[in-house]
């Protein structure tokens, strides 16, 4: 895996599939417990890796899945309280 900007493909229990969209055909798994939101199918996400682990950040302007906004919308209100 290398740092970049993926899309959200599958989700399975423990991984999630991630499709390159700067490189075509280039897929990788990543572990859902290494995000740092609540990820969904469509999302697309930056990940990079900063000192011994994975960082990840969620791409509201890239991401068009209005379930995934409305997600990311509560978890901002929740945090704010």
């Amino acid at each position: 895996m290398k740092s970049g900007i993926y899309r959200v493909e599958t989700i399975d229990k423990r991984t999630v599939l991630l499709k390159a969209l700067e490189e075509e055909n280039e897929e990788y798994t990543f572990p859902v417990s290494e995000f740092t939101h609540e990820v969904s199918p469509g999302d697309v996400v930056e990940i990079w890796f900063e000192g011994t682990q994975w960082k990840t950040k969620y791409l509201e302007e890239k991401t068009k899945s209005l379930q995934s906004h409305i997600k990311d919308f509560k978890k901002r209100m929740f945090d704010e309280e």
